[in-house]
């Protein structure tokens, strides 16, 4: 009998690793010939090479955009078209593991994701303080960045920032994959199917330029691009970052605004009045009807925020 239950436990592990090499199996390198693709240019910095674009006048105020957890860059394209319009300099970047960068292995945590901010700063030159708009999950990248380095912001736009009450960071699922070995055969296997079970991604109901300007699909195309998705899952908190946001209020005199819709699915509108208490001097906009994907979807209403926002005659 145990000679049977080890047979039949080997053919099980068997097969889940052929499921596993399966679905690898038509993955790509991330590499110069596929880079060849790309728009925009490329920077060498401490963990790889990272994609980037910039646009707008050189001598305008310099807006620099740092998207959230799954969808690259390009999701600013309607927000990064009207700042350029209105003057601005405006810098946008895959972070590693999405997009157009390279997928270094690695925790993908907060001493990782402001390295990545401050190389890409550094190495574009921008030693002066610029603005920083943070989109989810790059709501809580940034704010964690000016609380450590406040002297490199002048002020901070956050289209519906993760970091405080965000859905399902605590459930059953969550907490599967975070588990070694079990949680990284699920997410390779079915990750790209959970990702794009996301109703942000249904646009069918949208006209086109309602919709997201690029194809989301792609990165996912590229070898790490899941591994590296995992490993922020695994080691940057998307909810519960209240330290963040009180850092930036009690030790910094940075100006803050935040737009939130009340039909997002993925940060709960509660998390408006946290931030609020949490940072006083914040301007706090929500959006009637507004989801997740409001910074491109509504853009016809939020561009004009974050214009008004960015405006030199705007009272602190």
């Amino acid at each position: 009998m145990t000679r049977l239950l080890l047979w039949i436990a080997g053919l099980v592990a068997a097969g889940l690793l052929m499921i596993y090499l399966w679905a690898g199996k038509d993955l790509q390198a991330m590499d110069a010939e596929a880079r060849a693709q790309a728009p925009g240019q490329f920077l060498e910095v401490t963990d790889g090479t990272l994609h980037y674009r910039v646009e707008g006048p050189e001598d305008g105020e310099t807006v620099v955009m740092v998207h959230g957890f799954s969808t690259p860059s390009f999701i600013f394209e309607q927000n990064a078209a009207a700042l350029v319009d209105a003057g601005y300099r405006v810098v946008r970047y895959d972070h590693f593991g999405r997009g157009w960068s390279d997928r270094p292995k690695g925790p993908y945590d907060d001493a990782f994701y402001d390295r990545e901010l401050m190389d890409l700063l550094d190495g574009l030159g921008l030693t002066g303080p610029v603005h920083l708009a943070g989109l989810s999950m790059g709501g809580p990248i940034v704010m964690n960045f000016a609380g450590r380095h406040p002297e490199r912001v002048s002020s901070l736009f956050l289209f519906v920032p993760a970091g405080l009450d965000v859905a399902g960071t605590d459930s059953g699922a969550a907490r599967l994959v975070r588990v070694p070995v079990i949680g990284d055969w699920i997410w390779h296997v079915f990750g790209r199917g959970i990702l794009l079970g996301d109703p942000q991604y249904d646009e069918s109901a949208l006209a086109p330029e309602f919709r997201l300007q690029g194809d989301v699909t792609r990165q996912m195309d590229f070898r790490g691009y899941g591994p590296a998705l995992l490993s922020t899952l695994r080691h940057f908190p998307m909810s519960d970052r209240e330290r963040l946001f009180r850092t930036v209020a009690e030790k910094t005199d940075i100006p803050v605004m935040a737009v939130f819709g009340d039909q997002d699915a993925t940060v709960n509108i509660t998390s408006a009045a946290k931030l609020i208490a949490l940072v006083p001097r914040a301007d706090v906009r929500i959006i009637e009807g507004g989801t997740h994907g409001l910074n491109y979807q509504r853009h016809t209403e939020v561009n004009p925020i974050l214009l008004e926002w960015l405006s030199p005659d705007r009272a602190d």
